[in-house]
Order: C-alpha cells, then sequence, then structure tokens
C-alpha cells in the first residue's frame, strides 16, 4: 500500500514538473506579446500626440498588465520628479527594479535597455517592435514543438522513476 501511494506521489510530481515547465514557456510568450503591445501603443502616443513621456507611460499604464503596468507607473513618477538625471538611466534602473523578477530572458531585458537610449526615435520604435515580432515567432514555435516534450517527459520521467523504484 505505502508502495502504491509512493508511485502515484512520484508519477504526480514527475507530472507536474513537466506541466509546469510547459506552462513558464506559455507566460514567456505572453509576456513578450504584451511587451509588443505596449511598444505599439508607445509608438502610437508618441507619434500622434506629441506628449512628454511622463504623459505617454501614465495613459498607457492602465491598458498594462503586470508586471509591466508597476515598471510603467515606477517610469511615470520617476519622470515627473525631475530628479535630473538622465532619461536612459531613469529607464534602465526602472527595468532592474520591475522587470527582474518577470520571465523575459536576459537578453530580452538586455534589448529593452538599449531602446531606451534611443526611445526619442520612432525608427528605433519600429526596429523594436520588429524584433519583437520576430522573437515571438520563434518563441510561438519553439513553444509548439517544447510544450508537448516538457509534458511528455515528466510524465515518461515519473513512470521510469516508479519502475526503477520498484
Amino acid at each position: 500500500m505505502i508502495k502504491l501511494i509512493g508511485s502515484i506521489l512520484i508519477l504526480a510530481s514527475c507530472t507536474g514538473i513537466g506541466f509546469s515547465k510547459s506552462k513558464e514557456m506559455q507566460f514567456h510568450l505572453t509576456e513578450l506579446e504584451e511587451l509588443k503591445r505596449i511598444f505599439y501603443l508607445l509608438k502610437s502616443e508618441l507619434q500622434y500626440t506629441r506628449a512628454t513621456f511622463a504623459e505617454v507611460f501614465e495613459k498607457i499604464e492602465p491598458k498594462t498588465r503586470e508586471p509591466f503596468r508597476s515598471w510603467l507607473y515606477d517610469l511615470c513618477a520617476r519622470l515627473n520628479e525631475k530628479s535630473g538625471s538622465m532619461f536612459w538611466e531613469i529607464w534602465n534602473d526602472s527595468i532592474e527594479e520591475h522587470l527582474k523578477e518577470c520571465r523575459l530572458k536576459e537578453d530580452e531585458l538586455n534589448e529593452l535597455k538599449i531602446v531606451g537610449k534611443n526611445l526619442e526615435y520612432i525608427e528605433s520604435l519600429d526596429l523594436f517592435i520588429e524584433q519583437m515580432e520576430y522573437r515571438i515567432k520563434n518563441t510561438r514555435e519553439n513553444y509548439r514543438t517544447k510544450r508537448k516534450l516538457c509534458q511528455s517527459l515528466g510524465i515518461m520521467g515519473g513512470i521510469f522513476l516508479v519502475i526503477l523504484l520498484l
């Protein structure tokens, strides 16, 4: 009886690990898509309203989801403080504070920091949006193939461990 319960627990935990890894990849894809949407909003606001960055971030912030909402809110607050810091310094500090806990990879965060240096140029926004679309396309293709792989490996790994331990 104890072996049966142990086997079920091992199988369930390994299956859970596989499915959680699959879900984590899905959340990463969702965050990339949200970031692309934010930059579309940012581009249109900068292009058509000619507002300041603080006004633009304040207008975009309610339309976004966490963790990007708190990031944009912080950017707006720091820009309104007028502390004398350069925009890109505020941009980088805010990214370091608010987007480290999200599922974006290190190279994606570095690209986001680089965009902050040239944000006033609409062309740099267009380039970043194109890069995001390419990254999303690749991530979506990887997700389709790796999702089932992670789930199957979780189940098969659990079965293997149960057989090995019995």
